[in-house]
């Protein structure tokens, strides 16, 4: 019986501090610039893409922001230790397959808004210009 009361006692533990952790008030921007030039020693081809959050309100943050189940933070998807890799563009942490793989249709810009407009007529941008203004 002890087991089980220490047991359920834990689970409460853990299950408020979770509920605090997400109960912390956080101001979502309006739109974000992303750029690869704060890579150091890297020039990109491209220009920065501006996200726009208000036209993704449908979406839950965590689909994106995939580690926020772990940490209870939202990072910057170019955050040191996430997809910080300028290099490699097919690795998992690559700057560039994180936004372009049409193969994750979830969590990559090209491969959501490919999805979309396989669905059916779509206003997501697909043309590199779209996304990436010089």
């Amino acid at each position: 019986m002890n087991r089980l009361r220490t047991l359920a006692l834990v689970g409460l533990m853990i299950l408020g501090s979770a509920t605090i952790a997400l109960s912390e008030t956080f101001e979502i921007p309006e739109s974000v610039t992303m750029s690869p030039k704060q890579f150091e020693g890297y020039t990109p081809k491209k220009g920065d893409v501006t996200f726009n959050h208000a036209s993704h309100m449908d979406i839950a943050c965590q689909q994106c922001h995939h580690t926020v189940p772990d940490t209870y933070t939202i990072e910057s998807c170019m955050t040191e230790g996430c997809h910080d890799n300028i290099k490699e563009r097919t690795e998992i942490s690559s700057v560039y397959r994180t936004f372009h793989t049409t193969k994750d249709t979830e969590k990559s810009c090209v491969g959501c808004h490919r999805e979309l407009k396989r669905q059916g007529p779509s206003d997501a941008p697909l043309a590199c210009n779209s996304c990436h203004v010089q």
